[in-house]
């Protein structure tokens, strides 16, 4: 009867701890993430400087500061009537050569004749035969001259992107322009940019997030999606920060620089040795905080924070992302 009882007790000791070792549960740390807000401000995607291919008055400017460029492409023109006159030049040469090489052609054909009937010499119809390359020659060498007028008068208007907008212009109608002087400054506002300086860990965030930033517009917290456009390789040699320039793909209901963005990143807290861990795996002895892994071993961690999510952010240099341990309290 001795027997059986003690055999009970430890079956129940047994299904006891079974039923307890079945029930432990396990929670890992995760790391403690912070918001860090970047502020900067649109600009154009691209600008660049007009300036004038050849010199001259100006005699049309179609497009002041804040307008933008037509879809003929014109900003301004300067006065071609010189040009124009030349080309007329060329012209009434090009018809004398063509009126030549006509009466040359009939000579040649004709004397051609002639020779084959033996009354006029070879000598003949060959001095024929160079004038007709001759006045050809003659009329190749004006077409290439009338091209090269005709894209000097191009010239004389300087062209830009449809749709860009002017930034600065410095020529008035009537004032006189040297070849190569800048007459007005253009941007591409119909996309915008945004240059950010930021640290390598704040760079390795935005990475991670490529394909979903979004950018909030101050004032009236409109979030705005965006692209990284381009990352500079080199960096400031005093903040020791990478530039990056991000692209807004969205239309927003104005465009225009200076417009107030915010830029949010989630990083890793600085301190490689917080995480965040359920309290419930907590042990307190003696005003002292302990984890126990997996295998029994106890850590002793400094509590810094408790969350109202029961959450708490301890801190230990044994411990690594991912640790996992018990669950103390249920």
């Amino acid at each position: 009867m001795r027997f059986v009882f003690s055999l009970t007790v430890a079956v129940v000791q047994l299904i006891i701890s079974v039923s307890a070792y079945a029930e432990e549960q396990f929670v890992s740390v995760e790391s403690i993430t912070r918001n860090i807000s970047i502020t900067g401000f649109t600009r154009a995607s691209a600008k660049m400087p007009l300036t004038t291919e050849v010199e001259g008055k100006v005699s049309a400017v179609f497009a002041d500061i804040g307008d933008s460029i037509l879809a003929n492409k014109v900003f301004a023109c300067l006065d071609d009537t010189f040009v124009q006159i030349d080309i007329k030049l060329v012209q009434k040469e090009m018809s004398r050569h063509y009126v030549d090489i006509k009466y040359f052609k009939k000579e040649v054909s004709r004397y051609q004749k002639l020779v084959n009937k033996q009354t006029v010499a070879v000598s003949a119809l060959d001095s024929l035969m160079r004038d007709l390359s001759n006045a050809r020659e003659a009329l190749a060498i004006a077409s290439i001259r009338k091209q090269r007028l005709e894209e000097k008068r191009r010239r004389h208007c300087i062209e830009a992107p449809e749709g860009w907008e002017v930034i600065d212009r410095s020529i008035e109608i009537g004032q006189w322009v040297g070849q190569g002087e800048v007459v007005a400054k253009i941007g591409n506002y119909s996309q915008l940019s945004i240059p950010l300086t930021l640290s390598q860990q704040e760079l390795t965030s935005l990475k991670k997030n490529k394909d979903n930033i979004e950018l909030i517009l101050s004032g009236n917290n409109l979030k705005i999606p965006a692209t990284i456009e381009h990352i500079s390789p080199a960096f400031d040699e005093k903040t020791r920060k990478i530039l990056v320039n991000l692209l807004i793909k969205k239309s927003l209901p104005e465009l225009h620089g200076g417009m107030r963005v915010e830029l949010i990143l989630k990083t890793s807290g600085s301190k490689g040795s917080s995480f965040f861990i359920d309290k419930r795996a907590l042990e307190e002895r003696f005003e002292e905080y302990w984890l126990q892994r997996k295998d029994g071993k106890r850590i002793r961690v400094k509590l810094l924070t408790e969350q109202a999510n029961g959450t708490a952010t301890i801190s230990s240099r044994e411990i690594k992302l991912g640790d996992q341990f018990k669950i103390i309290s249920f």
